[in-house]
């Protein structure tokens, strides 16, 4: 099977059959990061009626450059219904306090020009709507407050709870599973010979989809035995994605691809032209994707990062599924090895993007992932490169709309 690139990769990810997602009720309290399953539309106009955005005194505009009385005084809370500011009176008001009746402004307590007992003294500086929160000016009844597909920040969900809604209709999470593959794998908390290596990437891949919000059982190691690989395969339709590390090589002992291929699973693609991490395979069995990442730490967790977790957005219906980019000087050009997509590691501080040791680490390093906190995505043709670039961070935000993310 050819190698493809990045970009076709990204389509061919993208266009994976959605899985069919129940959707369920939860607290606003515990939905976080869950997504939305139904549009919501405003039933309560917000704000909820003319309020004060400052502390200070509700008056008539008309009143304005007087000496008027203050008759009263209002608490945010507080039911105002009966009260009304006449000609030549106005009242004290607090912040978040119903506008009074008659009253078409605010003036904060620091500009009244004068006290004299219960009179005060206004300048003309101010105009009729100043310092007022007007009913519906954020959201009108009847609009749209969010959308079927949208993931439930901290803010969306204080904006659901404005119109005292406890509970949302959210999607199922995606049953994901993950495993790792090869005879030299041990877990951490065993003894490890010097012929073997402890299971990084298990720990590290369940980590970094946790970050996203998503729910994954650890399936083990599997040993470099086909009969392993087509036992463990049979379990597979219990999923909606599969993620496995190691096994996704060229290899004598990389028995997955022939695994999936004697239980009837279609191999979409098994290789992308990038560095590190171009042995990655995408297989579909049945209703499950399969995404098989390399076994070098490094290989994998970016694979996984830069390829798979956009897929999983769409997978689980969310609306943003692309990556959101943002710009950064770099600090010390770049000379890159061209004619494959190349990811580079690094740090970003206050504006710059310090590659770690200048691009150069091999595809099994392990300290890098713990150092860097963006990568960088250099284009096929790219060589040199300074000056702004795009990165993007190590726990991503996505768009609705397509974004380049590759310099070129």
């Amino acid at each position: 099977m050819p190698i493809i690139s990045f970009q076709e990769a990204q389509n061919l990810n993208y266009a994976l059959a959605i899985p069919d997602l129940e959707t369920t009720e939860k607290s606003i309290y515990e939905a976080f990061g869950e997504i939305l399953a139904i549009d919501l539309v405003c039933n309560r106009p917000l704000p909820a009626f003319d309020n004060s955005a400052m502390d200070g005194y509700a008056l008539k505009s008309s009143d304005l450059g007087k000496k008027i009385r203050v008759v009263s005084t209002i608490l945010a809370g507080e039911d105002i219904k009966n009260l009304e500011v006449l000609e030549g009176t106005c009242v004290k008001i607090m912040t978040g306090g119903m506008m009074p009746k008659g009253a078409d402004l605010v003036i904060p307590f620091e500009d009244v020009e004068e006290i004299d007992g219960e009179f005060v003294t206004f300048g003309n500086s101010f105009k009729a709507g100043a310092n007022v929160r007007f009913k519906g000016e954020e959201k009108s009844l009847g609009s749209l407050i969010a959308k079927k597909g949208d993931k439930l920040t901290h803010g969306l969900i204080a904006l659901i709870a404005s119109q005292g809604i406890s509970k949302v209709s959210v999607y199922r999470k995606l049953k994901i599973g993950i495993y790792s593959t090869g005879d030299e794998i041990i877990e951490p908390g065993q003894n490890a010979s010097d012929h073997q290596i402890y299971n990084i990437n298990a720990a590290g891949i369940m980590a970094l989809l946790s970050s996203y919000g998503h729910q994954v059982q650890y399936l083990g190691i599997f040993k470099d035995s086909l009969r392993e690989h087509l036992e463990a395969i049979k379990t597979f339709v219990d999923y909606d994605v599969i993620i496995t590390s190691g096994g996704a090589s060229v290899g004598e002992a990389d028995l997955l691809e022939r695994s999936l291929c004697e239980c009837g699973a279609k191999v979409v693609y098994h290789g992308i032209n990038l560095k590190p991490g171009r042995p990655i395979m995408l297989a579909t069995l049945g209703k499950c994707a399969i995404f098989a990442l390399p076994g070098n730490p490094l290989s994998g967790i970016l694979n996984l990062n830069m390829i798979v977790i956009p897929a999983l957005e769409r997978l689980r219906k969310a609306n943003a599924f692309y990556p959101q980019p943002f710009y950064a000087q770099l600090k010390n050009p770049l000379k890159l090895k061209s004619g494959r997509v190349n990811m580079v590691l690094g740090r970003y501080d206050n504006g710059e993007f310090i590659a770690h040791n200048g691009g150069k680490y091999g595809s099994g390093a392990i300290d890098v992932i713990s150092s860097s906190n963006c990568v960088a995505l250099m284009g096929e043709g790219v060589s040199l490169i300074q000056g702004d670039i795009r990165i993007l961070p190590y726990v991503m935000e996505f768009s609705d709309t397509i974004n380049c993310i590759i310099n070129e």
